[in-house]
């Protein structure tokens, strides 16, 4: 890195979280190219994003959109002094490509390399100053898109992200494909319904504000929920809906926005006033719906809030936000990423940068357990409008399942036994008694599998009534000898 270059550092950035293949290159806070390629086209007829379309989108669109970032620019390969990727969260096929550019791009021209976070990502877009931006700490941050709804506290940016809400089920961008399509309208369903909703009357209809209820205050104070909303429309336009009725379609679609937009600017407000932090910036593709806009502006201007919203250009996903947070970390001093480094779908939004060493697309990212702890990472993957879009939401940990319980096994052993037994003078009676006493036993087991308890009851009742039988029959002769012996019965 030359010395005029030690300052203002050219980073290059690489964003490939969803369906955006991004590069964007900065000189220090500088913007000098954004260049941003979608698939939206090809998800279309599905409705939603296909992850494999999508990674197979960036692996084809990246170098074209990288030789177009530079010739923007009007700079070489060479003069890149860092290289900067989203490493996580998103779709993990698609962070895969993006990663594996990066990677290759600062091994090739000897360059460190930045793997980001995301989510800060789109709140570093404020650094931004050629664009008229500027970032002021602390803040709280509203990130709201198709896959992420978070309410962040920022205190710094590289180091102090506290997450204090999230969705717990869909996203509001992932609530407004499902809703589009349940109205009949065309994807991406968030630019449409914002669309329609401009001739509707948001006040038509009272949908459901999830998780603004007092009694769960206490819980999720500031965490997010719209499926419950996205069930609300669908019954209702089940039940009372009529497609070629355009006003009616307008009236759904205004107040379903007007519900999202109240929830998502409600609980920011009340951070903003709970912390004590004057600032609130907007972040993400839904922060370029119009109502939730205007909505922000509104109460933030009520409360006494500034908020800072990035022009739309900046607000969906791209590779400047992810080029000007590379900048700022080499500003602050921070190492480079290992070459190691891998991409974390479920990256949790408490650093700016993931640690060296972090590896795994699905393993831990809050370091609160120990080492060798007796549990296995998951993704929460919630069905998109086609079943298809895995909508990830921050990594949680269960315990390893137990084995099954041996008793409805064992059940099953002895009814079979019973059974088989049973024809020969009701000797299968003893095994039979205990294939119904483990499989009532194992009837209580929370894991046992209720379809071999019942298997082996009816079997070792089988079992019983045959053995009965058999044994009765077997036994008739003998108990009729010994009365006539006793002279209870007269012979034949």
């Amino acid at each position: 890195m030359s010395e005029g270059n030690a300052v203002s550092p050219v980073v290059l950035g690489i964003e490939t979280s969803c369906d955006e293949t991004s590069v964007g290159i900065v000189r220090g806070d500088q913007l000098l190219a954004n260049v941003v390629s979608s698939s939206m086209d090809l998800h279309r007829r599905f409705g939603g994003v296909v992850p494999e379309v999508a990674a197979r989108a960036h692996l084809e669109a990246l170098p074209q959109v990288m030789t177009q970032a530079l010739g923007d620019a009007n700079i070489s390969r060479e003069d890149i002094d860092a290289v900067a990727v989203t490493a996580g969260p998103g779709l993990a096929g698609a962070l895969m490509v993006g990663v594996g550019a990066a990677k290759g791009l600062a091994q090739a021209l000897n360059r460190p390399l930045y793997a980001v976070n995301h989510l800060v990502g789109h709140v570093a877009v404020d650094l931004l100053r050629s664009e008229g931006r500027h970032l002021e700490l602390p803040t709280i941050a509203l990130l709201v898109s198709g896959g992420h709804t978070s309410l962040l506290l920022i205190r710094d940016l590289v180091h102090d992200v506290e997450v204090l809400g999230d969705t717990i089920d869909d996203a509001a961008g992932e609530a407004f494909d499902k809703v589009a399509r349940v109205l009949g309208l065309p994807y991406p369903g968030g630019p449409e319904i914002d669309r329609v909703a401009a001739t509707g009357n948001p006040s038509a209809y009272d949908f459901p504000r999830g998780l603004t209820q007092p009694r769960v205050q206490a819980t999720h104070r500031y965490n997010f929920s719209f499926s419950g909303l996205k069930t609300s429309v669908a019954r209702w336009w089940e039940a009372n809906g009529e497609p070629d009725n355009p006003q009616l379609v307008a009236d759904v679609a205004a107040s379903f926005q007007e519900s999202v937009a109240d929830v998502l600017t409600k609980k920011a407000i009340d951070a903003a006033l709970a912390y004590g932090v004057p600032r609130l910036v907007l972040g993400g593709g839904v922060a370029a719906n119009s109502r939730v806009r205007a909505l922000a502006e509104e109460r933030c201007r009520e409360a006494g809030v500034e908020l800072s919203v990035p022009p739309l250009s900046l607000c969906t996903d791209n590779g400047a936000m992810i080029a000007v947070l590379g900048a700022e970390l080499i500003r602050r001093g921070q190492a480079p990423s290992a070459l190691s480094v891998s991409a974390v779908s479920t990256l949790v939004s408490r650093t700016a940068q993931i640690e060296p060493g972090t590896r795994s697309t699905s393993g831990p990212t809050d370091g609160a357990e120990a080492p060798g702890a007796d549990v296995e990472h998951t993704e929460q993957l919630d069905e998109a409008i086609t079943g298809l879009q895995p909508t990830v939401r921050p990594s949680t940990t269960r315990a390893r399942s137990k084995k099954a319980p041996l008793l409805p096994a064992i059940a099953v052993s002895c009814g079979v036994v019973g059974l088989a037994l049973a024809p020969a003078f009701g000797a299968g009676i003893v095994p039979a008694i205990l294939a119904v006493v483990f499989g009532h036993s194992a009837k209580h087991r929370p894991l046992a599998r209720q379809g071999t308890v019942v298997t082996g009851l009816v079997l070792g009742y089988l079992g019983i009534a045959l053995s009965a039988v058999m044994g009765t029959l077997a036994a008739t002769p003998v108990i009729r000898a010994l009365l006539v012996s006793v002279g209870f019965l007269l012979p034949d």
